[in-house]
């Protein structure tokens, strides 16, 4: 019986990672970085430029690699079934003592240290020390990367202004009405994750946030939310809405905004984001093509 139990609930966690990867997925996208069935590589592996996400509390702050980028494609460092890949990857990435810049905003804000690293469920870890004036803790991330190119225009990252979160709320509840949301909810959508951000370099602050709203029966909507503002207002230039039952494990599947870095160098950051599963997260990233935001790659981080 214990045998049985065991398979059932693998069964069970293959199927929900599953359907958190189906739910990375939007209606046009770009060619993607997170297709397990097709692992490129630079052809100079040695010079790879690496995206990583810093993560955690003060003391006990971790960096998990994210995307190789190559030009204009991101590709995954590795995938959760190359244990051998991670192994080699960990031992020149995350060697102990080997400092990177910190990016934030954007821009360079410091620099970290790798202390050591370790395998997780299906992927490797470093735990780091940072040098940085950049606050991070809870859902206040960063990245960081080997790259001397990447991140040259001024860290440009804070928290929204009391007028900027007042336009983001009803822009917000005018969403979540769009999207049949009952009125009886639409005071009690919480901000999970709120940061105002130069995307663009044009001086103008963007807003980036992650929205949620739970009826009685724990339904839940969920709204990440790329706002530029429009006059007094906020203008939505991207709204990702998701409406479903949780689990019985309550696990959920909202998208949360980890921090924006130009990786192809046309002058607009990338969003990078990390979303929620069944004992699993993925990253993912968005990218302005053709002038409008569209996701363009997706990585599962670590399934437990």
């Amino acid at each position: 019986m214990k045998t049985e139990r065991r398979l059932f609930v693998n069964r069970r966690k293959v199927f929900l990672l599953t359907l958190l990867l189906a739910s990375l997925a939007v209606a046009v996208s770009a060619p993607r970085g997170g297709n397990s069935a097709n692992f490129e590589t630079p052809q100079k592996r040695s010079t790879a430029v690496v995206v990583f996400v810093i993560a955690g509390e003060t003391d006990e702050y971790h960096m998990d690699a994210v995307a190789i980028v190559d030009g204009k494609r991101l590709l995954p460092p590795f995938s959760d079934e190359q244990k051998d890949r991670q192994k080699t990857f960990a031992e020149k990435y995350f060697a102990t003592g080997r400092s990177y810049r910190l990016m934030f905003g954007g821009g360079e804000a410091g620099s970290l240290t790798v202390k050591k690293w370790s395998e997780g469920c299906n992927t490797v870890h470093a735990e780091v020390t940072l040098s940085s004036s950049a606050r991070l803790g809870g859902n206040v991330r960063a990245l960081a990367t080997n790259s001397d190119s990447i991140g040259k225009r001024p860290s440009a990252r804070r928290a929204p202004t009391d007028a900027e979160r007042s336009a983001v709320m009803t822009l917000v509840r005018n969403i979540y009405k769009q999207n049949r949301t009952p009125a009886s909810l639409l005071q009690s959508v919480k901000v999970t994750n709120l940061a105002a951000t130069d995307l663009d370099g044009d001086g103008k602050y963007e807003v980036v946030g992650s929205f949620t709203s739970a009826a009685k029966n724990k339904f839940e909507r969920d709204l990440f939310l790329i706002a530029k503002p429009q006059g007094a207002g906020m203008r939505a230039e991207f709204v990702k809405f998701q409406a479903y039952q949780p689990p019985p494990e309550t696990f959920l599947h909202s998208i949360d905004f980890i921090d924006q870095l130009d990786l192809d160098g046309n002058g607009i950051g990338e969003v990078f984001a990390v979303q929620g599963g069944f004992d699993a997260y993925a990253y993912v990233i968005f990218r302005k093509v053709g002038g409008r935001w569209r996701q363009v790659y997706d990585t599962i981080g670590d399934a437990c």
